[in-house]
């Protein structure tokens, strides 16, 4: 029996769902964002008088994906790296009996909710191959020589990766995953390298 929930319930079991996966104990994400796949125009295209949009029918280019929700643990998201590269506005670093260390304020508020105003379209870019696909992508800052390989279809690509992600990396980001689900995309960041897990 399918429940039917109010859009309220909806928006609140969302921020749950996001909030959780950032909250939990084990966790190594300090953010999540759901992208949602939406029609690009109102009223949608109606097929065969079903009450689901289906995206297999049609042209791909009548979707796309929006910000639908996101939350961050921004106090989880502060961090320190062994390396002291040129100092910025940003950041400040610091000589220590182990070297230096260069410390991030890490990812802003600002920085964050910038993604909100994102738009991505079905089927194309790194997010919307994503959520066609219904497959999923790890994408780290720093790649080693198998991950370049591995991803160097996506890397080549002149809009492989969102404009937001260098800004998220230089803040502190080490690993954005992207994670195809029925109606779009949740994208997790955290400020370690999270290796993807095949079971």
């Amino acid at each position: 029996m399918e429940e039917h929930l109010s859009p309220l319930a909806i928006t609140h079991l969302l921020q749950h769902t996001l909030r959780s996966l950032c909250n939990h104990e084990t966790s190594q994400w300090v953010y999540a964002v759901f992208w949602r796949i939406l029609p690009r125009n109102y009223p949608p295209p109606k097929w065969d008088g079903q009450g689901a949009y289906d995206r297999s029918r049609g042209n791909r280019r009548n979707w796309i994906l929006v910000w639908e929700d996101g939350f961050c643990n921004f106090a989880a998201a502060e961090t320190i790296n062994n390396e002291c590269p040129t100092t910025t506005t940003t950041t400040t670093c610091s000589a220590s009996a182990s070297g230096y260390h260069h410390h991030h304020q890490g990812l802003q508020p600002e920085l964050f909710f910038k993604m909100s105003h994102e738009i991505y379209n079905y089927g194309e870019g790194l997010i919307g191959k994503v959520a066609a696909d219904h497959s999923h992508k790890w994408v780290y800052k720093e790649a080693n020589e198998q991950e370049i390989n591995f991803l160097s279809t996506w890397h080549n690509s002149p809009d492989s990766q969102p404009r937001t992600w260098e800004a998220q990396f230089q803040s502190g980001i080490k690993t954005i995953a992207l994670i195809g689900v029925r109606e779009g995309v949740v994208q997790l960041g955290a400020v370690h390298k999270v290796l993807l897990r095949t079971y």
